[in-house]
């Protein structure tokens, strides 16, 4: 028992020790450039949020030029939440993102690790490990995209697998529940990965059904666990589902920004493509790679070979060999995926268009080909036990360790960003910063009814300059009236007014489901007829106490009882096993 602890532990310890490289180049007291330059000022309204009394704030202010809108009721926040517990820590905002992101390396790192090692052992799972890490699309999600929340599925990814494999292998509660646990984070670390996750880990389930010899078990206990995982998150894909429709994500996010019928992949473009720093574009000359790496092509083609040297060792098609090719299937069911062949696929399921890339099916080529890589040593340790039977433990592993190091040394110089910037938390959370610099990057979450213009590149933005932004909460659009601002939080703004005659108060926010004017205690119609969709309402003379309220509408809240309830399910589990195993 002591062994196998010793050994697990000692695994982790080395797959950690290799993953360092990966992130080394961020251990300073700087920032980095990257396409995506939104996340200290989305970590900063999230902490703010809370610190407001929040635990869930999903508006928020300052985005969508100085109007706010409900950025967390759309994105992803689990990557965010895992950046303020460092926040509150101690940890500057610039430093929360970066120990996420090494979180997410780690996590990661351990993740394919603890898969690969259940499915086929402690050296190969070491190798895979590597493969994963090490992988190109790993580094430009972060370095080069900025895409942290897709990064961040790389790390949730593998722990779905290893607890669906863990469900075949002991059907049981308890699988199921932390299988449910696992998809759950997945939605909550990025729904657009989640989906087409949805097709592999349906193919897995499919396989490992076929071999299971409790068929009808482990489906209901699948079936359970997937259900849970959807009413963990339902507070959030659920509102995010139905309420999109008051957003201009379904018009600009989808058609303008990153039309998917633009960023198909080439094939050649696998073998070889350009290191860069730049984007995705139609064609060829896209400014970043998507290319595989010739020693993960390497891998692939000798796994082949010494798979088939494997099957003539024993002379039939054994459940390793069963599930090496269920697993070389899904990767070029992947690879298929990302190219102009499966248009007919992209073209007919239109709620694949909210994937924006079909190279982001790299995800998961990422996964398979670190699966393969440890099959080829796998099959190189079995075949190898013919000939050398009693070094062959230590023959393998030197064989593990240099092919580690020339994968380390290889690919470790791709991690690291182009450019390192010297900033602050207060400047990258200035009012400027935010209501300008970042809302221009990022506004598919504004109501769409808010007045647009063209760009001069022929896409939409919103109809507001610089000049015309307002820090202030509040104006007076007509009538004498003063006003004292009591509280302004991000869902609770409260005023003081006293206006001699009628008047027109104007809150400076984007009217959107679910705000509420309250004038002395009584709740008042909300007039948004005006370019920029914000909230007007009618004070009558007098003094008055006059509040803004921004409510759960019913889906919400139906999505917060729902969420409520599978955690409690999920809690009273856990605690009763923790107690059961105490007694």
């Amino acid at each position: 028992m002591r062994k196998s602890v010793i050994n697990f532990f000692s695994g982790l310890f080395i797959v950690f020790i290799i993953t360092i490289p990966a992130f080394v180049s961020i251990l300073n007291n700087k920032y980095f450039t990257m396409h995506d330059d939104q996340h200290i000022a989305r970590l900063h309204l999230l902490v703010t949020g809370i610190q407001q009394g929040s635990l869930f704030p999903r508006w928020v202010d300052m985005l969508g030029f100085g109007h706010g809108y409900p950025l967390f009721n759309f994105y992803p926040p689990l990557i965010y939440y895992v950046a303020s517990i460092f926040y509150f820590l101690g940890f500057s905002l610039i430093w929360s993102i970066k120990l996420m992101i090494i979180s997410g390396f780690l996590l990661s790192a351990a993740g394919i690790y603890l898969l690969i090692r259940k499915m086929i052992g402690r050296l190969p799972a070491i190798l895979g490990s590597t493969v994963y890490t090490y992988f190109l699309y790993h580094s430009i999600t972060v370095y080069v995209r900025g895409a942290l929340a897709e990064f961040f599925t790389l790390a949730i990814l593998p722990f779905v697998f290893l607890c669906l494999y863990k469900l075949s292998q002991k059907i049981n509660w308890r699988n199921s529940i932390f299988l449910a646990i696992s998809f759950a984070l997945l939605i909550l670390t990025h729904p657009l990965i989640a989906f087409p996750s949805i097709i592999f880990i349906g193919l897995f389930f499919i396989f490992l059904f076929i071999r299971s010899n409790d068929k009808l078990k482990l489906l209901f206990f699948s079936i359970a666990g997937g259900i849970l995982s959807l009413g963990l998150s339902a507070f959030f894909w659920l509102p995010s589902m139905i309420e999109r429709k008051f957003t201009f994500v379904d018009s600009i996010l989808t058609k303008e920004l990153a039309n998917y019928q633009d960023h198909y992949v080439f094939l050649s473009q696998l073998w070889y493509s350009p290191w860069g720093y730049g984007g995705s574009t139609k064609g060829l000359s896209d400014g970043m790679t998507y290319q595989l790496g010739k020693v993960p092509i390497l891998f692939i083609v000798l796994s082949l070979i010494f798979g088939i040297l494997y099957l003539f060792k024993r002379k039939r098609v054994d459940g390793i060999l069963k599930t090496y090719l269920f697993i070389l299937f899904s990767l070029f069911v992947s690879l298929f995926m990302m190219t102009e062949y499966s248009s007919f696929i992209w073209n007919g399921i239109s709620f694949l268009w909210y994937i924006q890339f079909p190279w982001r099916f790299l995800t998961f080529v990422n996964l398979f080909i670190a699966i393969i890589s440890a099959y080829f040593i796998f099959f190189f340790k079995e075949l190898i036990e013919i000939f050398i039977k009693k070094y062959s433990y230590l023959l393998v592993g030197l064989a593990v360790a240099g092919v580690v190091t020339i994968i380390v040394i290889k690919y470790y110089p791709y991690f690291r960003p182009q450019k390192f910037i010297s900033t602050n938390d207060s400047q990258r959370t200035s009012f400027k910063e935010i209501a300008w610099r970042i809302s221009g990057t990022s506004y598919e979450f504004v109501p769409n009814s808010v007045k647009t213009t063209k760009t001069g590149l022929g896409t939409t933005t919103l109809a507001i300059k610089e000049s015309e932004l307002m820090q202030d909460p509040a104006v007076i659009k007509t009538g004498k009236t003063k006003f004292v601002v009591i509280k302004n939080l991000f869902e609770v703004k409260e005023f003081g007014v006293v206006a001699e005659a009628s008047s027109v108060f104007q809150l400076n926010t984007y009217n959107f489901p679910g705000w509420q004017a309250i004038l002395d205690g009584k709740e008042i119609k909300i007039d948004d007829n005006n370019d920029l969709k914000l909230i007007n309402v009618i004070v009558p003379a007098g003094d008055h106490e006059l509040s803004f309220k921004f409510k759960n509408t019913f889906v919400r809240t139906l999505g917060n009882y729902i969420s409520a309830i599978s955690l409690a399910i999920v809690l009273s589990y856990l605690l009763n096993s923790l107690y059961k195993k105490n007694k």
